[in-house]
């Protein structure tokens, strides 16, 4: 029996242009102790199907047709107060951004007290003992000492670990998670995702997991849920959805994710075109997908599809659907291209020993002030015409290398070289004249660009800063580069607020573009966008490199996509490099501890392997840049730590190849096996 059954839901939510219908007719189910994935691109109608559930909707939103059946209760037909008694303790929702969900004026203790003593009556006492127990539940190290922090002492992680252990305190019997590890590294994502399944498990908890991680779906739902444009268009178990998608719509998700095995020259497959505004009024009947599908015909322009079952644990909405067969994803079945040749070449941009520390206020009054070491010692050689990849954790230090890189911060130590010139040592007029070659797109794009001014002044910017070119200069300028990125020729009198966030990286890329730089660096450049929209970027970047000879630096923390994209990766963990070579070499023969967890946090978009690998990927926190630990900064999480490890700091040794790694017991064939099987297997 379900313990959550909805029926034709339909919610609207009125706006000055019309009724919004961000839920169509959705109808699914869950059972005690099972996850069902919703997936699909933002808009889809996955956040607010689970707002729906828990009545929680934005002003003028309402619920006006459709059944919400949760533990043989009706939520449609209960008044406020009873649904206030169900949330927070029979349903909990855990949010996207811990910090718009968490106080930041107040505890994390008092936070956990309050949700608690709400829905039991009880005691400050037993408040107290209940929050300590839950937030060890969810492992947060030192619980009875976090409930005196504000959020904003935590890292990511541990904000998240405190949300969750909110929505646990009254042990409830469904949980929403609405992309619950998004802004997270892949070594928290994977704990986030492994302490859910464990506490799924142990209370014979319910799970929503609305996330549109295809690679989150194969290793943690039972059955999934696609939704596009409001509506569920295929439903499946997770194993017969991944081996054999048949809705057209889902067929492009698969196609257009980077993944670490497949073919880094292919262009990765887009999906064209937008998801649709949901506007109830003016619609006719019609597959909504129609208008992005190249398989679309014209009975999906006249006809509106409805649910099929193809089987006993599958259905779709689709007229033309795909064959019954399993998907195969492009991948690399011949040699490499060739990478640059770095040994003869003279570096374009590099970094000399360079250290960065940043000043904190004393802990104490009259105390010492404190230092942040964000970087220790790194050298680092960027040649023309290559994408270098930095990737590792939060906290590691690969922003503060981009902003040394593109000179928006100075090293406290060493030097930083462009065409062999040392940017540190030069005054600031010629300073000034070399920032035009060095740009930097950054990771907000919406906080980026300011909302006030228009894209024409927005990508003109920088020309005027330089004092380049005449007024109908620089307009033309802006014209050819808005083609360049692919935006349509009105975008230069509008705004930065009425583009998607896709179109506002573009306009950032085009920004980023204008004085025609030598170098870009790119920090998290699609970490917010959908996959699809993940992919016209990555494929504009690579066109934009070819066309401008450009050279990239690019931050992330998706090791897939920097799979994809980089011809070199270095690894970075708290402020020091760890691991350089060959993307190919970084992943497929990884020589540090540090760089096999991560490869292993990874998610897999495929059930079996997902599930069948091994959870030796990354465990702990990652150490304060206050206080790092002595000798190997690694050392607490590594495995193989030695006392030698704690004593002395192992330095970055190149072995054949260029493949460069700073560990004292660097890996070998025996300790990278599973991560080298898994992707052996996906290979084959």
């Amino acid at each position: 029996m379900s313990l959550l059954e909805i029926t034709g839901l339909r919610t609207e939510i009125a706006t000055p242009e019309g009724a919004i219908r961000p839920v169509d007719d959705v109808t699914f189910s869950v059972a005690a102790g099972e996850t069902v994935g919703l997936v699909g691109e933002s808009g889809s109608g996955k956040t607010m199907t689970g707002m729906s559930i828990i009545r929680l909707l934005p002003a003028g939103g309402s619920i006006v047709a459709g059944s919400i059946r949760f533990d043989g209760v009706e939520l449609t037909e209960l008044d406020a107060r009873g649904m206030r008694a169900l949330r927070g303790n029979a349903i909990a929702m855990i949010s996207q951004d811990p910090m718009t969900s968490l106080n930041p004026t107040r505890t994390i203790g008092s936070q956990l007290r309050e949700a608690y003593r709400i829905h039991t009556g009880a005691t400050r006492r037993a408040a107290t003992e209940r929050a300590v127990d839950v937030l060890g539940m969810v492992g947060m190290p030192k619980p009875r000492e976090r409930l005196d922090d504000f959020p904003h002492h935590l890292s990511g992680g541990m904000r998240q670990r405190a949300l969750i252990a909110i929505g646990l305190l009254c042990e409830p019997k469904l949980l929403i998670a609405d992309e619950p590890t998004t802004a997270l590294d892949v070594s928290i994502q994977a704990q986030i995702l492994s302490l859910i399944d464990d506490l799924r498990s142990r209370l014979s908890m319910a799970v929503v997991l609305i996330t549109h991680d295809m690679g989150v779906i194969a290793g943690h739902a039972d059955r999934v849920a696609v939704m596009y444009g409001g509506r569920v268009v295929e439903q499946a178990d997770t194993r017969t959805l991944f081996a054999q998608p048949r809705h057209r719509y889902t067929e492009a998700l698969f196609e257009s994710m980077p993944t670490l095995d497949m073919d880094a020259r292919a262009e990765l497959a887009t999906i064209p075109g937008t998801p649709p505004t949901l506007l109830s009024t003016g619609r006719g009947a019609m597959c909504r997908f129609a208008p992005r599908c190249r398989y679309a015909e014209q009975d999906c322009t006249t006809r509106d599809p409805q649910l099929v079952a193809v089987g006993a644990q599958q259905a779709h909405a689709c007229f033309h659907p795909r064959d019954a067969q399993p998907i195969r994803r492009p991948v690399s079945s011949v040699q490499p291209p060739d990478t640059p040749t770095i040994d003869s070449e003279v570096p374009l941009l590099e970094l000399r020993a360079v250290h960065k520390q940043f000043r904190l206020r004393a802990a104490r009054l009259l105390g010492p002030p404190r230092l942040v070491h964000a970087v220790s010692g790194v050298s680092l050689a960027v040649h023309a015409g290559e994408t270098l990849g930095i990737v590792g954790e939060s906290g590691c230090g690969k922003t503060t290398i981009g902003r040394m890189l593109v000179g928006l911060e100075r090293p406290s130590a060493g030097a930083v070289a462009f065409a062999g010139q040392d940017l540190t040592e030069m005054g600031s007029a010629e300073f000034r004249r070399r920032r035009r070659d060095l740009q930097m797109m950054f990771q907000d794009s919406s906080a980026a660009l300011d909302p006030r001014m228009p894209v024409s002044a927005l990508v003109a910017e920088p020309l005027v800063a330089q004092r380049v070119g005449t007024s109908s200069e620089r307009g033309a300028a802006v014209a050819e580069l808005l083609t360049a990125v692919g935006l349509p020729g009105d975008s230069a009198r509008r705004h930065a607020h009425e583009f998607s966030g896709g179109q506002r990286q573009r306009i950032a890329i085009a920004r980023a573009l204008a004085l025609r730089p030598k170098v870009i660096v790119a920090d998290e450049p699609v970490s917010a966008l959908d996959v699809s929209v993940q992919a016209q970027i990555l494929n504009l970047m690579r066109s934009l490199q070819q066309q401008f000879g450009l050279t990239y630096v690019v931050i992330s923390h998706d090791l897939s996509l920097l799979k994809y994209l980089a011809d070199r990766i270095g690894v970075m963990y708290l402020g020091r490099l760890v691991e350089l070579g060959t993307s190919d070499q970084v992943y497929d023969a990884p020589r540090h501890p540090y760089t096999a967890g991560l490869i292993q946090s990874v998610p897999l978009p495929d059930p079996a392997l997902q599930r069948a690998k091994s959870n030796g990927g990354l465990g702990g926190e990652l150490p304060s840049a206050l206080d790092p630990p002595s000798g190997c900064h690694f050392r607490t999480r590594c495995p193989l730590a030695t006392e030698r490890c704690a004593a002395e700091a192992p330095t970055l040794l190149e072995s054949p190849g260029h493949h460069a790694v700073a560990c004292h017991h660097p890996l070998t064939g025996e300790h990278v096996a599973t991560t080298a099987d898994v992707l052996d297997e996906r290979r084959s």
